[in-house]
């Protein structure tokens, strides 16, 4: 059963967070900014309490909270995306590589021994016992499932976090991000080198088709996507610093798209609410096809989100 949550623990209560970007990275990096296509550069850094130590990902409950993770344990939680205090994440030193919310809990996973942690505030965690090998690098809700990934090739699939979590057989040899696309009601996952099998996807979670990418993805090269309401993205690597993008309205079958630079690594994959697709290296789209450039903040951003959450939220 999913557990109430109070206003006051910052879990999920009645409320919409302002418009924001939140993007972070490097030394702990981590900027905002309230335009709404990006197009101004208009980020403003913060102090984000991780010192000096890797941001890996920052995720949104859409209405009170954020939450950001990091190397060495580190966990920080903000009301506004502009003041961050570090909680106990219960990871101890071991790094933490994503986090996500999704239908009243928060859920981190990370590296082994501990790897997967749910709270229902963001700010008290606990372990949780999975049985999975190898350390967890994704985890995604949508649709009431929650899914996480681990190095080890495996999808791991659970209605609650706090519960069981079952073992899947992904297509994929490669996974460095997954998504839900609500608007085809459909799991995205990647990516594998090349371009037969490079993504997979899924409509339940439990069985996964391998997909082709329009695109030959470098050999030790990375894809993130990005979906709004009618479209979803992924920018993939091609080369040692190039990169190009493809978009699909289904999720199955992919289109190669002309990216606004070719130049820079893939790290992410995020949206807003108004449909504004961004990539790391900062190129923005609505429609997937046509893609402009914007200004970045300075330094390694590696990871971001959006106040309005992942599109399984809206």
């Amino acid at each position: 059963m999913i557990p109430a949550v109070s206003a006051a623990t910052g879990g999920g209560a009645a409320g919409t967070l302002p418009y924001l970007w939140i993007v972070a990275g490097q030394s702990g990096e981590l900027y905002t900014s309230t335009s709404t296509s990006l197009a101004n550069g208009s980020w403003t850094s913060r102090t984000s309490s991780f010192s000096t130590t890797l941001i890996n990902a920052v995720a949104s409950n859409t209405s009170d909270l954020y939450v950001a993770v990091g190397e060495s344990g580190k966990l920080a939680t903000s009301p506004d995306g502009t003041t961050w205090t570090q909680r106990t994440s219960s990871f101890g030193t071991n790094h933490i590589n994503d986090v996500a919310y999704g239908n009243g809990y928060w859920v981190a996973v990370g590296n082994s021994p501990t790897k997967v942690a749910y709270s229902t505030d963001g700010i008290n965690w606990t372990q949780k016992t999975t049985g999975i090998g190898g350390n967890v690098v994704k985890v995604a809700w949508g649709n009431g499932l929650w899914i996480i990934a681990d190095d080890a090739l495996g999808f791991y699939t659970a209605t609650d976090p706090t519960g069981t979590w079952t073992s899947r057989t992904s297509t994929l040899s490669t996974v460095n991000d997954l998504v839900y696309f609500k608007g085809q009601s459909i799991w995205v996952g990647g990516n594998d080198s090349g371009t037969t099998g490079a993504f997979a996807s899924s409509t339940d979670g439990a069985t996964w088709t391998a997909r082709t990418s329009a695109i030959t993805i470098g050999s030790g090269g990375f894809a993130y996507f990005a979906a709004n309401t009618t479209v979803i993205a992924a920018l993939c690597q091609t080369g040692t610093l190039t990169v190009d993008i493809e978009s699909s309205t289904n999720g199955t079958t992919w289109t190669d798209r002309t990216p606004a630079t070719t130049s820079g690594i893939p790290y992410f994959g995020m949206s807003d609410n108004n449909g504004l697709l961004v990539f790391s290296g900062f190129q923005t789209s609505t429609d997937g096809i046509t893609w402009s450039t914007r200004t970045q903040p300075s330094g390694n951003i590696i990871c971001g989100c959006h106040s309005s959450g992942t599109p399984s939220l809206r």
